[in-house]
């Protein structure tokens, strides 16, 4: 069965059942994104118009379509020590003046770790510095989208995934399965805790010293944004810190956050 484009109201419909559920804001370019995304679940289901699907997943208590359509339009691309002056600044400033100050287990949390590159990155730079045990760092790594966290907890990644990583990254810490793919070793794998969370809906966990969410917030609007920034603040302890992506600010968000930089890093505290 061939399907043709959303309508601009099948659009506004989905985008904003998107935006309730999970926070991700669709702006009016990506309606043929959406589109080809969502045109994989009608076929999948067996779904005839767009507006059958949408009144199923409004109506239905089918909560593992709703997860499919999330992955189908959540964007996840990544790669291992992608903006690594943020690892630099954690692994030699803050987590050793953390240990200084007896804040253990230091908590490290990932939120919206797409496939796993950013934690184990953690891992590895912590792992580097002679700082990775479990007796004083965890690292927790979330996501909204199922499938791309069952690919974090496999650890098989393809050669594309290494492009900024040092030379002996692969060879310390990856084995070779075929021409393309590498397997993470699990003595490195076992130190990162992966789990679903919905940052938009659901409560966050508190007792967090640092928190990575790094080109995240640019899918959610100024006011979803702000109530983030605000449950990232909740959840970290006193003297913690928020990591965002290089392209990202607070300036226009009103927040509790001190901006610091720490070598070069861009960093928000917590007093």
């Amino acid at each position: 069965m061939e399907y043709d484009k959303l309508s601009e109201a099948e659009f506004m419909k989905f985008s904003e059942l998107i935006r309730d559920i999970a926070g991700i804001y669709l702006k009016d370019t990506k309606l043929t994104l959406l589109s080809n995304r969502l045109r994989k679940r009608l076929k999948e289901k067996n779904f005839k118009t767009y507006d059958d699907y949408f009144r199923y997943i409004k109506s239905s208590n089918d909560y593992s379509e709703i997860d499919e359509m999330l992955n189908a339009v959540s964007t996840n691309e990544t790669y291992f020590f992608r903006s690594n002056k943020h690892g630099e600044a954690l692994v030699r400033d803050i987590i050793p003046d953390m240990m200084e100050k007896k804040r253990c287990p230091i908590k490290i949390w990932s939120a919206g770790c797409s496939t796993g590159e950013e934690p184990l990155t953690i891992a590895a730079l912590l792992k580097e510095a002679d700082l990775l045990d479990k007796r004083y760092v965890e690292i927790y790594a979330s996501d909204i989208n199922t499938q791309v966290l069952r690919i974090a907890e496999n650890g098989i990644y393809d050669k594309r995934k290494f492009r900024a990583a040092p030379d002996d990254f692969i060879t310390k810490y990856f084995k070779k399965i075929d021409d393309d793919k590498y397997e993470i070793d699990r003595n490195l794998a076992k130190f990162v805790n992966y789990s679903r969370v919905n940052l938009k809906k659901d409560k966050f966990m508190s007792g967090i010293d640092v928190i990575f969410c790094r080109n995240v917030m640019i899918y959610f609007d100024k006011e979803d944004q702000r109530v983030l920034v605000d449950k990232f603040y909740d959840s970290l302890n006193n003297d913690g810190y928020l990591f965002i992506g290089h392209s990202e600010s607070l300036y226009f968000i009103e927040n509790r956050f001190i901006y610091k930089k720490i070598k070069d890093a861009p960093v928000y505290y917590k007093e």
